[in-house]
C-alpha cells in the first residue's frame, strides 16, 4: 500500500505503476475556531507548532480521489 504524500493530483502514477491500494490522509490545514489567543503563552512545546490552525479531512478531495480510483478500475 503506498502512503505519504498520496494526492488526486499524484494519484494516477499510482494506479498506473500497478498499485491497487493507496493511503492519504486528504487532509488540510484549517483556521482554529479559538477567538481568544494569547501569543505570548504557548500551548505546546513545539514552538514552531501553529496553535491556530487544525488538520482535518477534506471530504472533496477523498470523493475525487474515490471517483478517479473507481474510473481507473473501469
Amino acid at each position: 500500500m503506498a502512503g505519504a504524500g498520496v494526492r488526486a493530483s499524484n494519484l494516477d502514477s499510482f494506479l498506473s505503476a500497478g498499485i491497487p491500494e493507496v493511503h492519504s490522509s486528504a487532509g488540510q490545514l484549517i483556521a482554529s475556531p479559538m477567538r481568544y489567543r494569547n501569543t505570548g503563552l504557548s500551548m505546546s512545546a513545539d514552538t514552531t507548532a501553529d496553535e491556530y490552525s487544525r488538520y482535518r479531512v477534506d471530504g472533496d478531495a477523498v470523493a475525487m480521489m474515490k471517483a478517479h480510483i473507481v474510473h481507473h478500475a473501469q
